[in-house]
């Protein structure tokens, strides 16, 4: 045998024990995935990037491939998408019926097992927001609950020995604090949107039924119904008994905030996104070791309970029907909703949309809003601005404006709310025909 043939069956065995381990290195399954989430080095994206290394680690050939832009690009980018069929196997997008409902009318967003994802711990209510002629498009992943924070110690300056349960409580703890020269209750005035919350809230307080708004806005009843004069005028009264501070209207997120954590304000109306708020050094060590949370309270006579709690969920997680690798994506979300609340948790991402255990490093605030979450009977879902148009919301943000600030009657209110609702389900129905 001469030099040149023995080279090249030295080099054929090369390249015949070459191969396995070429086949094996290369990945069977390139799953796409789109989401907002574009720190992948800190908070929700580190988490997603250590849930996908275990999901890689945990299925050999499978590799994950994302994109990731803000919020406003994002959707852009995904109605892009959808128009040319070429959406992620698997996404992160909102559950609200103006973006995710024309992908499940059309076909793209896959429908998943929803028995498997109710073994999981999720809180009420929390799949439903999901859920399309009875099936279950998506999982929510984060939660948002409506609560009151406030501060212990300021509370005790008052002499309020009892946390208010009841409307009237709470007014009467606003006195005690006003006496103290102590400001009673803050929130986002200005923007609006945190009383159009709190709306919801006490008409659920007022009549224990939480579907009541989405019934207005299919004009099944109205939202000039007493119930809703009602909780309209429980929001005003409250403005006008000085529970709120006095700027309230030109008050911003900010200036609110910074109201409570400076300790001017004794309690803050907001969600449970400012958790962390136990553990900001932003504010003293005083504030950090006295700010704790409650439900919000009940209205006397009213039918509602302290736990039907205000939440919506976010952070959807959908796989795209269209795709070409639906199995491992389905498989993916199921691993994602297994593996995602403890880890959550664990980094203070996000408030997860499913129940996890208090650890020891926890912040009081912290673990009162798991047993909050823990005890809810009941979850409101997505707020009523945020169930229709935007100008809906634009038309509803503004009634709420002048009814706070006492320029419009709870009647005139209404009326106004009623009008939008009844101009937004005409639109509606005038783009299906």
């Amino acid at each position: 045998m001469n030099r040149k043939s023995l080279v090249r069956i030295l080099c054929f065995a090369l390249v015949l024990g070459l191969l396995p381990a070429l086949a094996w290195a290369a990945p069977k399954i390139v799953m796409r995935m789109g989401d907002n989430l574009t720190d992948r080095q800190n908070t929700w994206g580190a988490v997603v990037e250590q849930i996908n290394a275990e999901f890689k680690k945990a299925n050999p050939g499978v590799e994950i491939v994302t994109e990731s832009y803000p919020d406003q690009p994002y959707q852009q980018k995904m109605k892009i998408y959808r128009t040319a069929h070429q959406l992620p196997d698997v996404f992160k997008y909102w559950s609200f019926s103006s973006l995710l409902k024309p992908m499940v009318d059309g076909g793209q967003a896959m429908p998943l097992d929803r028995k498997e994802f109710e073994k999981l711990g999720y809180l009420p209510g929390a799949l439903d927001s999901n859920v399309y002629g009875g099936k279950l498009y998506g999982i929510p992943v984060s939660a948002d609950l409506w609560v009151v924070y406030y501060n212990k110690a300021l509370f005790k300056q008052a002499g309020i020995e009892k946390l208010p349960t009841t409307i009237d409580e709470l007014q009467a703890a606003a006195a005690k604090l006003k006496a103290k020269g102590i400001i009673p209750l803050t929130t986002d005035g200005k923007d609006a949107w945190p009383l159009c919350i709190t709306l919801d809230l006490l008409t659920w307080r007022i009549s224990g039924d939480q579907t009541l708004p989405q019934q207005a806005l299919d004009r099944k009843i109205k939202f000039t119904d007493p119930v809703f004069v009602k909780a309209a005028a429980q929001l005003q009264g409250l403005v006008k008994a000085g529970v709120f501070n006095e700027d309230l209207m030109v008050s911003d997120y900010g200036a609110a905030k910074n109201l409570f954590g400076q300790g001017k304000a004794a309690m803050y109306l907001m969600g449970s996104w400012e958790l962390g708020l136990g553990s900001d050094k932003t504010f003293s060590d005083e504030f950090r070791a006295n700010v704790d949370a409650f439900k919000f309270p009940v209205v006397k006579g009213g039918k509602g309970k302290a736990d039907d709690l205000m939440a919506w969920y976010g952070g959807n997680y959908v796989v795209n029907a269209e795709g070409k690798n639906k199995d491992v994506s389905a498989k993916y979300v199921a691993f994602y909703a297994k593996r995602f609340p403890a880890l959550a948790w664990e980094t203070q991402a996000t408030f997860p949309a499913q129940k996890v255990q208090a650890r020891p490093t926890d912040t009081v605030v912290a673990k009162t809003l798991l047993k909050i979450a823990a005890d809810a009977k009941a979850t409101s879902g997505t707020p009523t601005i945020d169930r229709s148009t935007p100008q809906f919301k634009d038309d509803v943000q503004n009634a709420v404006r002048e009814l706070a600030s006492g320029l419009i009657s709870p009647e005139e209110f209404t009326k106004k709310v009623d009008a939008s609702a009844e101009k937004a389900a005409t639109e509606a129905k005038a783009a299906v025909e």
